[in-house]
């Protein structure tokens, strides 16, 4: 979901700015950028930010609703952990804004709520899958890919209806239109995740850091 130029009229584009400043800059500092230099890394990590700033063009409003379109930052984090998953999607979310005119303000938002708080949602379900559940290929796939990519964009879209309905009341989102569309956008992102995320372990193991032979596998 994309937000509006007159959110940010308030003291709430500050704020965005800052806090998109704030992790940014810690992404930036923990982000391995050594793993980058092995073999074709930096080749599919420009890739991959160019392959979501596309994703991120196809999307479409209905109704009263906010544009919509797919995510794709819990596959970027799969691929490369949080750090460079915040950063890529920093970058997606600055492209993203680049090809609207007067929407630059809108790049702090965008990279909060569709890269950052989706990353970080994407994080907390696959550390939960290591913890609570069995070192499996399925529970990889299902839990971390699948249900993970549902459950980031739900976040997302969640995090972005609030803001809209703290910030701009008068965009008077209609809840009933709201839930039915998040549900559709969250299986569409597990859907699009758990797809590419099943390829890669498969016949490309080493595009995605976050998958492991060894833990799952090669564990039992």
């Amino acid at each position: 979901m994309e937000l509006s130029v007159p959110l940010l009229s308030t003291g709430s584009g500050t704020a965005a700015v800052v806090a998109a400043v704030a992790c940014m800059a810690w992404a930036v500092w923990r982000a391995p950028w050594a793993r980058l230099r092995e073999n074709e890394q930096s080749h599919v990590f420009l890739g991959a930010i160019v392959a979501t700033a596309v994703l991120w063009s196809i999307g479409t409003a209905i109704g009263p609703l906010p544009r919509l379109h797919l995510l794709g930052a819990t596959l970027l984090y799969l691929m490369f952990g949080l750090p460079l998953a915040i950063v890529a999607m920093g970058v997606v979310a600055a492209l993203a804004t680049a090809f609207l005119p007067g929407e630059w303000l809108l790049a702090a938002p965008r990279a909060l709520l569709g890269g950052a708080l989706p990353a970080l949602t994407s994080h907390a379900v696959l550390r939960f899958c290591e913890r609570r559940l069995p070192a499996n290929f399925f529970v990889y796939v299902f839990g971390a890919a699948f249900f993970g990519g549902g459950v980031s964009m739900l976040a997302a879209g969640a995090a972005t209806a609030a803001a809209l309905a703290a910030f701009l009341p008068e965009a008077q989102l209609p809840g009933e239109s709201l839930v039915p569309v998040l549900l559709m956008l969250g299986f569409g992102e597990a859907t699009f995740t758990g797809m590419l995320a099943t390829l890669m372990a498969v016949y490309r193991p080493a595009w995605i850091h976050t998958f492991s032979d060894e833990r799952y596998l090669q564990s039992k």
